[in-house]
């Protein structure tokens, strides 16, 4: 809450009397957020955060890496928490969360992020992680080697490769 404090005088015009008084107003912080001490005589009232960046969905292929952003404006110092699934995430408390290997656990996760300072609380909007199985990679790991042979006769090729998911199928 913050309190505002003025003088002011009111003339009356038909017997022109002139009074004085002092008048106070107790303001709500805006977003929600915990109560703020009143400005010291003369200080500019605390700015509650603003959410001026918001994080957005992201898609990645399993295995690398993401990242989600916020942005925010308001009197210092901001302190940022971000959320999984509506869940503090520990250590998560700057304006970038990184996951450094996503895994397709991660797929439909919700992440935002809450930035707070003494005049009060923003919480940004969800953005939400799409996590894609990779491509399988095959490898080749040993080469058929070169034939000769007669016409008409039978020439056998062997080759080997490995595939890291899934089942590798000879055709």
């Amino acid at each position: 809450m913050t309190t505002l404090c003025m003088t002011f005088s009111i003339s009356v015009s038909r017997r022109l009397r002139v009074a004085a008084a002092s008048l106070c107003l107790v303001i709500a912080a805006c977003g929600g957020g915990a109560d703020a001490p009143p400005p010291a005589e003369g200080a500019p009232a605390a700015l509650p955060p603003l959410i001026t960046q918001q994080p957005a969905d992201l898609g990645v292929a399993s295995g690398q890496p993401a990242s989600f952003t916020v942005a925010a404006t308001g009197t210092a110092p901001l302190a940022f928490q971000w959320q999984r699934n509506g869940t503090d995430i520990a250590g998560a408390n700057t304006a970038t969360y990184a996951i450094a290997t996503t895994a397709s656990t991660d797929t439909g996760a919700v992440f935002r992020a809450v930035v707070s300072n003494t005049a009060g609380t923003a919480t940004s909007n969800n953005a939400t992680l799409t996590v894609t199985t990779a491509a399988p990679v095959l490898t080749v790991t040993q080469q058929p080697a070169d034939a000769t042979v007669s016409a008409g006769a039978s020439a056998t090729f062997t080759v080997a490769a490995t595939c890291s998911s899934g089942t590798l199928n000879v055709q």
